[in-house]
């Protein structure tokens, strides 16, 4: 069933960015019972389009799953956040009409992930804002932020 034929939208459709499994394996494991799935070994963005053509979809917006950016470190989630955002765009460029994306952000560092929503939106052309239900141990809207 080829995407061309219909015009599904799928808004929650995640990337795994090369550079991101590699530095955060650990970590996305840990979160995973200890295990990581062939969805996140194995993702690749012509595997994901090929995934969206079995099924009829035309376009994904992109967006990073948990665990996010966020280790307890905002200098590094700021630039771990950019460089997700970056290489979101350039999926967008490479695959004209069949990406959008979410920006991540480096939340719960305000100042970071005010300048990094400016950055996506203004420059990198993103679609809209991802943000995850829980950041450590604070729910968005925690006085905390």
């Amino acid at each position: 069933m080829p995407a061309a034929d219909h015009h599904c939208i799928d808004v929650h459709h995640h990337i795994v960015p090369p550079f991101y499994l590699d530095e955060y394996r650990d970590r996305i494991a840990a979160g995973r019972g200890g295990k990581l799935s062939p969805a996140w070994t194995g993702w690749s963005p012509e595997l994901s389009i090929a995934a969206m053509d079995a099924v009829g979809v035309s376009t994904s917006v992109l967006s990073l799953s948990t665990p996010g950016v966020w280790f307890d470190d905002a200098p590094r989630a700021r630039d771990t956040a950019r460089r997700v955002n970056e290489y979101a765009a350039g999926l967008v460029a490479t695959y004209p009409g069949r990406y959008g994306f979410f920006a991540a952000v480096p939340l719960p560092d305000p100042a970071g992930s005010l300048a990094e929503i400016a950055h996506a939106l203004d420059t990198l052309g993103a679609d809209g804002i991802g943000l995850l239900t829980s950041y450590g141990d604070m729910w968005l809207g925690d006085e905390r932020f």
